[in-house]
């Protein structure tokens, strides 16, 4: 039998290296054989890597929401609930004007606790909307229910017995007409028990008179000013 030639044997033994070598390298190679560091996205296949291949952290921080990425236009209609938002969170800056209504309201949901001082004023107020359920007992004053309120001066003489002395006020309700109006008026302790008094209307029709009577059978002289209180309650 002849010997194989040299070039034969060359030939050979690069079939086999081209035939076996890379198997032989793919069996053989694991990550420990290959270098940190030296493996880059140029020696990755597109679209070759699933989510198992990627660490826990890294699917973290690829499915995470992006801080302030989320907007309106990211939002569908009436997507957000109350079970989306905290407890307190949503303050008046968060609120368009006249976003609340009657609607939005439950019933007996809105007391003291959640009205700031001064927060309501008659433009949120419907007109025949309070009654005394409403109102707490004693808490309303006479310049809350009255038109004009305020004190004033009475200087009178000597009161003859059994008569009556008028004595004008006038500016009380200046450029306003009270004539039709009811007017409340009340003492300071220096009036006499033994002299009445009362009110009647007067042109002009922003003032009114002040009447003062001795029922009794002996002239009476009040002191020389006497301060009252006074209030105007329109019909």
């Amino acid at each position: 039998m002849r010997r194989p030639s040299a070039s034969l044997v060359l030939a050979a033994t690069a079939l086999f290296v081209a035939l076996g070598g890379p198997a032989e390298a793919e069996r053989l190679l694991d990550g420990d054989d290959i270098k940190k560091g030296t493996v880059t996205s140029k020696q990755v296949k597109d679209r070759s890597l699933g989510t198992k291949d990627l660490s826990a952290k890294a699917r973290r921080s690829l499915t995470a929401t992006a801080t302030g990425s989320i907007g309106d236009a990211e939002l569908a209609a009436n997507a957000v609930t109350s079970r989306s938002v905290a407890n307190s969170s949503l303050t008046a800056e968060d609120l368009a004007a006249n976003a609340v209504g009657t609607e939005e309201l439950g019933d007996n949901a809105v007391g003291q606790a959640e009205i700031r001082n001064n927060g309501v004023g008659a433009s949120e107020i419907a007109d025949q909307s309070i009654d005394g359920g409403e109102i707490i007992d004693g808490g309303l004053r006479a310049r809350d229910v009255a038109r004009f309120s305020g004190s004033l001066e009475v200087r009178l003489p000597a009161v003859p017995k059994q008569s009556c002395l008028p004595a004008p006020v006038s500016n009380v309700a200046a450029g306003a007409d009270i004539s039709g109006d009811l007017v409340v008026v009340s003492a300071s302790e220096a009036w006499p028990d033994s002299l009445s008094y009362h009110v009647r209307g007067s042109d002009p029709p922003g003032s009114f008179v002040f009447v003062a009577c001795n029922p009794t059978i002996a002239t009476v002289t009040p002191p020389a000013v006497v301060q009252f209180r006074y209030a105007v309650l329109g019909f």
